[in-house]
């Protein structure tokens, strides 16, 4: 009788030991504890939701983690948990709204910020985000639409005045996103992306006055960009004023060694002014960046055939034709030299 009860004793310990066993292996919260392909910071966070499980805030901030670590239906998960917590917060539908979409989920993602907005209808990031969403999409209506709510609720919301502005030239409509973008640097004081967009629509518009303007105010905003520096040299070169394009060009390609069109461009300069030599590096460059850039193919063909150099001249329009079979310039060059 003792013997039985003892196997009784110890087959019910066993029992209780793998179901205790089973129960902690079931939380995926402990598990992520310990799991060693998770990086550090997710598995601090994890030890904080076991000590916490109801904290909302742990699970956000872990799926920020999760989600920049591409792990992207953990991130999901610890949203929804967040969500099933606290149900009328509407940064955790944007948020897990952002996360479908950088995941290219759009139906979903619109869900989420619809939702955001349903939980509270006037909290202005969630409008933003819904707007923003639409505005990605192309579905520029309804994109204006909610920007003009948010506008209306905050006329002083600098992030929706830019995407208006940029709405409004998707649209044709100049004059008025001329003005937007003008707001949104009084609301600043500066801005580089609104410059940048003043910049390359007084361009177009043959404003070369304001357009200079405006590149100068970009550069003055982000002095480390190439892009300002190129889009300016190229307005100079568009002028004719060689020398300060020149300055640009060397300019961007000092912040940016890897610039081809800068190199491109430097090199249609150079060959304008005879250095066909020095243009043939350039367009070298071009190619070793942009390897299959038939352009700059075409432009080394004419400076060899202007060196006196037919062979290399043939051998260039050759590979401008490989990659381009179409590129008029070049099969000139080639019914030229033949």
């Amino acid at each position: 009788m003792k013997k039985a009860t003892f196997v009784f004793i110890f087959t019910v310990g066993i029992l209780s030991f793998f179901h205790t066993s089973c129960e902690l292996a079931s939380d995926p919260n402990e598990a992520m504890v310990s799991d060693t392909t998770l990086s550090l910071e997710v598995r601090e966070w994890s030890k904080k939701i076991v000590a916490n499980p109801k904290q909302v805030d742990y699970y956000t901030q872990r799926a920020e983690v999760l989600a920049s670590e591409k792990r992207f239906n953990l991130a999901v998960s610890d949203y929804e948990t967040a969500i099933s917590l606290d149900s009328d917060n509407p940064s955790i539908y944007h948020e897990l709204g952002d996360i479908y979409f950088a995941n290219d989920e759009t139906s979903k993602a619109l869900e989420y910020y619809k939702k955001a907005e349903e939980v509270s209808p006037n909290d202005l990031e969630s409008i933003f985000k819904h707007a923003q969403f639409l505005y990605f999409v192309r579905q520029f209506d309804k994109s204006e639409i909610k920007f003009g709510k948010l506008l209306n609720l905050n006329p002083e919301h600098s992030k929706g005045t830019f995407f208006l502005a940029m709405l409004q030239k998707e649209n044709g409509d100049t004059v008025k996103s001329i003005s937007s973008f003008e707001r949104v640097i009084s609301l600043l004081g500066s801005d580089y992306n609104s410059s940048m967009q003043l910049a390359l629509l007084h361009d177009k518009l043959g404003d070369n006055e304001q357009a200079l303007i405006y590149y100068e105010k970009a550069i003055n905003a982000d002095p480390s960009s190439d892009e300002a520096y190129y889009s300016r040299g190229l307005h100079y070169q568009k002028m004719g004023d060689d020398d300060k394009a020149m300055r640009d060009y060397q300019q961007t390609i000092d912040l940016n060694a890897t610039n081809y069109l800068a190199y491109y461009n430097a090199g249609n300069i150079l060959a304008k002014l005879g250095n066909y030599t020095k243009a043939i590096d350039h367009f070298e460059i071009c190619i070793r960046l942009k390897e299959n850039y038939s352009k700059a193919y075409n432009r080394i063909g004419q400076c060899f055939e202007l060196l006196g150099n037919p062979e290399k001249a043939l051998e260039n329009y050759k590979k401008c034709l490989q990659i381009d079979p179409n590129f008029a310039l070049a099969k000139e060059g080639l019914e030229r030299l033949s």
